[in-house]
């Protein structure tokens, strides 16, 4: 079969893209060398402590990991010392003291239970602008206390949730128009120097945005239509006084009441009366599930990006100083902890990060361990994702990607200053995936560096070299290196760096641990099964900004009694907002028995399975509930939750010998044929944003309109960088002059001299579905007439641009796309 190019690409998609092509602007590689900023002022403290010795070890400890920590006047030293405000935990006079003073306020055995924790986090005299990291870094040199003295690892208590009945919820309706005649005209007139895209400092989301329909998506979870007080737009303006444009009381009551004209034009989305149901549970009525349970000796810096918001994340290690990281470009955060980089980097500071050179040197061993979800495979340079260095070509420790590896490089004996040769997973093994995965690299002069991936060795081993001459004054990084030319896209849920080399059963626990915030939600069935305090709990999390992980059900009877009888669950379906959920019901078809007086004091596992349930309202108002099929005496003969019908159709005998290339292989093969690296930046940042509309499969069935768009957008950005490329431009077209004018240039006698070299170029092969040449030639001299004529007005440039436009109906036909 023969494909014209017409066919594909036609005349007035070709005038598109050439419309496109003048407007683009070529972004310029590099970037800023390693940051100098200025260390923090030194403050007065109370720490000089000349009273009398401690009394015990565990007092010692104390003194060590807790007191040293907060006695400064610009923490805890401030007020709680002798003659000062009781509590005296911090007291500088008599450390035993003070020790026996701050016993009862902490909870060695879960640190982040401590009730001076739980003031910090209120917000009493953080010495940190986020509440949240105080509260994390006290929880820490609690827990580093606890984990010298001989106290039992933390466990999570069940305790009984709020009863709220399922149902009666609002749910924003699909159509914006009551948004934006209501809530919308405030954002826009008052929020849009900021809160928009095209702003001179764009700050996401961007609900202030001049396209309607997307400042609703980005308004969505910021709305409560069943408590609109609860909105984050009222409370940003009430309670928090963010960009008031009166009075803050006033602004927040006129939010209030846009908001309360949306909630009252919405009608409730009563439950089905058929379904029999669990009480209903948001995320915040669930039991937190404990951050214990981590191997963290000798960890020196450390990051859960639990701030959630501004430009700071927050090292959390209780390792001082703090090498809080610096977001810089185009990173968002992550619901339920982690950032989301797409461009640009955070760092930290080059003199807060010296302290990593100091640790791991004087050990002469360390740990990179790291949460990542990489947003492809096709990343190289390395890209680095952690990255310890100077530049791309002077580092001390590099966590990096190059398509489907891992690679570790590290400044030893046996190195180059950039780490090089390094160690990188199999090729064949394609370890790295575009998934959530858990990525620990280790170094010790015993047993060299190692790799592991999910809590598995992967076999790769180096020789036993020793650290050498770590240079501490390189920064710290996430997403790229100093210099700028090693970007990384993904995401990061946790970031652990130790001075000692963890053993692979650390590695193993820390990863069976897991990441992210995480909830016990106990859904109430003792109505049900006529069994007062039972529950099935659910371990919950923000899998995403727009999804919730359902994991592991389990029945369990908060007084520790037995069943009295057997106990039939079956068709058990997740609920969401009054309703079932279209998507992700793993446990609709699942029966569960279970035999008269089973126990229920520790819990009775339904299921080992999990599920993605869709966002709908966001963490704060979304409302959960469970359905049955059938649960003790109670039935609900399901006529089946109403999903989309998939038609199934059996394939024919025969398929096509005609296959597409999947979006991998169109960034390659445009790469290879115009000389334009894959990593420059226009072309990059095109093919990031376009990536999920390319072909993801080889089937020619598959195809469709929208893929076709993609593609030719991403051969926009390679012509016009190989156009305005001059070593390019003149390797192809050695005999054309584009500072001509387009009659001078495309001539027809010159035309020539243009049409074959870009032929030969960009379809080198002839393979017997190709296009014949004098069919293309025709094509393309069509179209270089029409855009040659311009009523003697051209711009200067106009014959480059022409050659961008033939470059791309060329580059975007069904000649590269086939194979």
């Amino acid at each position: 079969m023969r494909f014209s190019m017409q066919t594909v690409l036609t005349a007035k998609m070709l005038f598109k893209a050439l419309l496109l092509l003048g407007a683009l602007v070529l972004a310029g590689c590099g970037g800023a060398e390693v940051e100098q900023n200025p260390p923090p002022p030194v403050q007065e403290d109370n720490t000089n402590y000349n009273g009398p010795a401690p009394q015990t070890a565990d007092i010692q400890l104390f003194k060590l990991t807790l007191w040293d920590n907060i006695a400064a006047n610009n923490r805890c030293g401030a007020c709680h010392v002798q003659g000062n405000t009781a509590p005296a935990f911090v007291r500088n006079d008599d450390i035993n003291l003070a020790y026996a003073a701050a016993v009862p306020l902490v909870n060695l055995a879960d640190p982040a239970q401590s009730a001076l924790v739980s003031k910090i986090a209120g917000g009493h005299n953080c010495w940190l602008a986020s509440d949240t990291a105080c509260a994390d870094t006290l929880t820490q040199w609690i827990r580093n206390w606890a984990n010298s003295s001989e106290t039992e690892s933390a466990t999570v208590t069940l305790v009984a949730p709020p009863i709220r009945e399922p149902g009666a919820s609002k749910a924003l309706p699909e159509s914006p128009a009551l948004f934006g005649n209501t809530v919308y005209p405030l954002l826009r007139q008052f929020c849009v120097n900021c809160h928009a895209p095209d702003a001179a400092q764009p700050q996401a989301p961007f609900f202030a945005g001049s396209d309607l329909s997307a400042a609703y998506d980005a308004s969505r979870k910021l709305l409560n239509l069943d408590q609109p007080e609860l909105s984050r737009f009222v409370a940003r303006l009430g309670g928090e006084f963010h960009n008031c444009w009166s009075s803050c009381d006033s602004d927040a009551a006129t939010m209030l009441a846009a908001i309360r004209q949306i909630a009252d034009s919405v009608e409730l989305t009563e439950l089905d009366p058929a379904l029999v149901p669990s009480k209903a549970l948001r995320l915040g009525d669930g039991v937190v599930a404990s951050s214990g349970g981590r191997f963290e000796a000798n960890q020196i810096a450390f990051y859960q990006f639990k701030t959630g918001s501004g430009v700071i994340a927050y090292d959390t290690s209780g390792v001082e100083p703090a090498a809080n990281l610096s977001l810089q470009g185009d990173i968002s955060w992550v619901t339920g902890w982690g950032l989301q980089i797409n461009s640009g980097r955070a760092q930290a500071s080059t003199q807060n990060s010296a302290k990593l050179a100091q640790l791991i040197s004087a050990t002469g061993e360390m740990t990179v361990e790291a949460w990542v979800v990489p947003a492809n495979v096709v990343q190289e340079g390395p890209a680095a994702i952690v990255s310890y260095a100077g530049s791309s070509t002077e580092r001390n420790v590099t966590l990096g990607q190059t398509q489907y590896n891992y690679d570790f490089l590290l400044r030893r004996s046996g190195s180059d200053f950039a780490g090089m040769p390094a160690l990188s997973t199999p090729d064949a093994d394609e370890v790295l995936q575009a998934t959530l995965q858990h990525v620990v690299l280790t170094q010790d002069p015993v047993n060299g560096q190692r790799i592991y991936v999910n809590g598995n060795d992967t076999g790769v081993r180096s020789a036993a070299d020793a650290i050498r001459n770590w240079d501490d004054t390189y920064a710290l990084i996430i997403g790229n290196e100093a210099n700028g030319n090693r970007q990384w896209q993904g995401s990061i849920r946790l970031l652990a760096i130790h001075n000692k080399a963890l053993s692979a059963a650390q590695i193993r626990q820390n990863y069976e641990v897991g990441v992210g915030q995480k909830f016990y939600l106990l859904f109430s069935i003792g109505e049900l099964i006529d069994l007062a305090d039972s529950y099935i709990v659910f371990e919950v999390a923000q899998f995403d900004n727009y999804s919730y992980l359902f994991n592991a059900p389990y029945l369990v009877n908060l007084e520790g009694r037995a069943l009295p009888q057997s106990l039939t669950i079956s068709d058990m379906a997740i609920g969401i907002n009054g309703k079932e959920a279209l998507t992700g019901q793993a446990w609709l078809k699942q029966q569960f028995e279970l035999a008269s007086g089973t126990a229920l004091d520790t819990g009775a596992v339904l299921s080992t399975q999990g599920t993605i349930i869709g966002a709908e309202l966001g963490a704060a108002s979304d409302e959960f509930f469970l359905s049955f099929g059938r649960i003790g005496e109670r039935q609900n003969v399901r006529t089946g939750i109403s999903v989309p019908v998939q038609s199934i159709i059996a394939s024919g005998s025969q398929s096509s010998d005609i296959g597409l290339k999947t979006f991998a292989e169109v960034h390659a093969s445009m790469s290879a044929l115009t000389g334009v690296a894959q990593q420059q930046a226009a072309v990059a940042q095109v093919y990031q944003t376009i990536q999920r509309q390319l072909p993801s499969a080889d089937t020619v069935d598959t195809f469709v309109s929208a893929q076709q768009m993609a593609i030719t957008q991403l051969a926009i950005a390679y012509c016009n960088a190989a156009i305005e490329d001059s070593a390019i431009r003149q390797n192809w077209f050695s005999g054309v002059d584009f500072n001509a004018s387009p009659g001078v240039t495309y001539s027809m006698a010159n035309r020539p001299a243009f049409i074959q070299p870009l032929l030969d170029r960009l379809i080198p092969l002839s393979p017997q579905n190709s296009v014949l040449r004098a069919d293309a030639e025709t094509e393309l001299d069509a179209l270089i007439n029409r855009l040659s004529s311009c009523n003697g007005s051209c711009s200067s440039d106009r014959s480059r641009t022409i050659a961008k436009a033939a470059c791309t109906a060329v580059l975007a036909s069904a000649e590269l796309l086939l194979q």
